[in-house]
C-alpha cells in the first residue's frame, strides 16, 4: 500500500521530501538564530503570531502555530517566565486568555526577525526567485485545500 514495485508513489515522495525540507530549515533557523537565545523554533512562532497580532486568544495562538493547546501552555509559561510575554483575563469571557508580548518581548522578536529572515532566505537561496515563487504559491494552495476540506 502506498509502494508500486519498491518505490514510493510521487505524492508519498512528496510528502517526505517537503517534511525533509521544513525539517532542515526549522533546524537552520534554530542553530544560526534561536538556540544562542535559548529559544525554541515553537517558542519562537508563538511570539512572532502574538507579536503580529499585538493581544490575541490562547486558542487562536495554539490554532496558528499548528500546536495543540497543552503544548501551547507549556511554551507561554516559559516565555512568561522568561518575562517575555503576559496573560490577561477576557475582558468579556473570564474563562479565556489572552497574550501579549512584554517590553522585552517586543525587544526580542524586532531582533530575531531580521536575523531569522536572513537565515531563512540563506536556507532558500538555493532556489532562483522563480521556483522560489512557485513552491511559495504550491504549498499555500496545499495549506488552503487542506483546510477547506476540514
Amino acid at each position: 500500500m502506498g509502494r508500486e514495485g519498491g518505490a514510493f508513489t510521487g505524492a508519498t515522495q512528496a510528502v517526505l521530501h517537503l517534511h525533509r525540507a521544513a525539517n532542515a530549515v526549522r533546524q537552520h533557523v534554530e542553530q544560526e538564530v534561536l538556540r544562542p537565545r535559548q529559544l525554541t523554533w515553537t517558542g519562537f512562532v508563538v511570539l512572532r503570531t502574538v507579536w503580529v497580532a499585538r493581544r490575541i486568544e490562547t486558542r487562536h495562538v495554539a490554532e496558528q502555530a499548528g500546536i495543540s493547546k497543552a503544548t501551547l501552555t507549556g511554551v507561554v509559561d516559559t516565555l512568561s517566565g522568561r518575562g517575555l510575554m503576559k496573560r490577561s483575563n477576557h475582558p468579556d469571557d473570564g474563562r479565556l486568555v489572552l497574550l501579549q508580548l512584554t517590553r522585552k518581548g517586543h525587544r526580542l522578536i524586532r531582533e530575531l526577525l531580521p536575523e531569522a529572515e536572513k537565515a531563512e532566505s540563506y536556507a532558500l537561496s538555493y532556489l532562483d526567485p522563480g521556483e522560489l515563487a512557485l513552491i511559495t504559491t504550491a504549498l499555500r494552495g496545499l495549506v488552503d485545500h487542506l483546510e477547506r476540506s476540514r
